[in-house]
């Protein structure tokens, strides 16, 4: 069974407290480890606190996919050239924001709408040892 959740707050820092929290929620229902919920909060609170610093936001806005599992977190719309580029620099370029969302998350994609993007991170659990 796929559930989605679509969250939209102020623009401000005071909010990704908010977002990250429930971020961390979903994860702790997928029975996420307590590491992979700190992978989780930390790339949304950097992705978004760099929006923050880079755009003229009103409202943060994050959609969760949530299916067999997994969880798929959509943040935007964005405009920013500077952000698209922290994002999406080539394998080999990747440093800071690029570099951290590809430690933490499974996949980074940017999807395309006309002048905007949104950035989409998906995390699959983790295999549990015995």
């Amino acid at each position: 069974m796929s559930e989605r959740i679509n969250l939209e707050v102020p623009a401000d820092l005071s909010s990704l407290h908010t977002v990250s929290t429930v971020v961390a929620g979903i994860g702790a229902r997928l029975d996420y480890s307590l590491d992979d919920l700190a992978d989780v909060r930390l790339a949304m609170e950097i992705l978004l606190s760099d929006a923050l610093q880079l755009e003229k936001l009103e409202t943060i806005a994050v959609q969760a996919d949530v299916a067999d599992g997994s969880m798929k977190l959509t943040a935007g719309p964005f405009r920013s050239a500077e952000l698209r580029r922290r994002v999406t620099v080539g394998r080999d370029d990747c440093i800071d924001l690029c570099l951290l969302l590809r430690r933490t998350m499974d996949t980074v994609t940017v999807e395309d709408d006309d002048a905007s993007f949104s950035v989409v991170l998906e995390r699959r659990p983790r295999e549990v040892s015995s």
